[in-house]
C-alpha cells in the first residue's frame, strides 16, 4: 500500500464495499422471492382444502342422483283426469267434456256418439249457464244481495222474453212467483161506483 499510494488504498476499500453491497443485494433478493414462493404454497394448499371440501358436499348429491328414483304409478283416475282437462282446455270451455259424452252413451241415444257432439252439447249448456247467472247476478245487485237464491234465478228466467220460452214448463222450488196482477181484476176506472153497487144489486133481488 506504501509503494502505490493512499489513492490505490481507497480504490480496493471501495471495491471491497461495493462487493459486500451486491453480496447483500443477492442475499436480499432471494429472501423476498422465498417469501413469494411460500405465500404461492400456501395458497395452493388452501385451494386443495376448498376443493376437497366442495368434493366432499357433491358426494351426497352424486350418491342421491346416482339412485334411480321410485317409479311412480300412473293409476285410471290420474288418467282421466288430464284428459278431461285437456280436452275441456282445448275446446276453451270450463265444463267437462267427457262426462257429457259419457251421459250421452248412457243415455242410448245414439249408436256412435263422436267427441264433436259431446263438445257442441257442452258449449251451449255452458252459454246457458252463464246467460242465466249474468242475470240472476244483476237481479242479486237490485236487491243489495251478495248471494245468488233461487228467488233471483226465477226473476231472471221470467223477465227474460227468450229464456222464460225456453223454460216455459219448468218449476223452480223455492223461486216464487212473479208479481202480476191480472187486468180482468183491477178496477175499472171509468165506471162509476154507485152504477156497479145498483145492477149488482138488482140482479141479486131479481134472482
Amino acid at each position: 500500500s506504501s509503494y502505490f499510494g493512499p489513492s490505490f488504498s481507497r480504490a480496493q476499500e471501495e471495491s471491497q464495499t461495493s462487493k459486500m453491497s451486491q453480496v447483500e443485494d443477492e442475499s436480499e433478493v432471494p429472501a423476498s422471492l422465498a417469501a413469494e414462493e411460500e405465500d404461492a404454497d400456501h395458497e395452493d394448499d388452501e385451494e386443495d382444502e376448498e376443493d376437497e371440501e366442495v368434493d366432499k358436499e357433491d358426494e351426497p348429491a352424486r350418491s342421491k342422483a346416482a339412485v334411480p328414483p321410485a317409479p311412480v304409478k300412473k293409476t285410471k283416475k290420474d288418467s282421466l283426469d288430464k284428459k278431461r282437462f285437456k280436452t275441456s282446455t282445448k275446446a276453451g270451455l270450463c265444463f267437462p267434456v267427457p262426462r257429457l259424452r259419457k251421459s250421452l252413451k248412457e243415455g242410448g241415444y245414439a249408436k256412435r256418439i263422436p267427441i264433436g257432439g259431446a263438445i257442441y252439447l257442452t258449449a251451449v249448456i255452458e252459454y246457458i249457464v252463464a246467460e242465466i247467472l249474468e242475470l240472476a247476478g244483476n237481479s242479486a245487485k237490485e236487491q243489495k244481495k251478495n248471494r245468488i237464491i233461487p228467488r233471483h234465478i226465477q226473476l231472471a228466467i221470467r223477465n227474460d222474453e227468450e229464456l222464460n220460452k225456453y223454460m216455459s214448463n219448468v218449476t223452480i222450488q223455492g223461486g216464487g212467483v212473479i208479481p202480476n196482477i191480472h187486468t180482468v181484476l183491477m178496477p175499472n176506472k171509468n165506471q162509476p161506483k154507485g152504477g156497479a153497487a145498483g145492477a149488482s144489486g138488482s140482479f141479486s133481488q131479481e134472482y
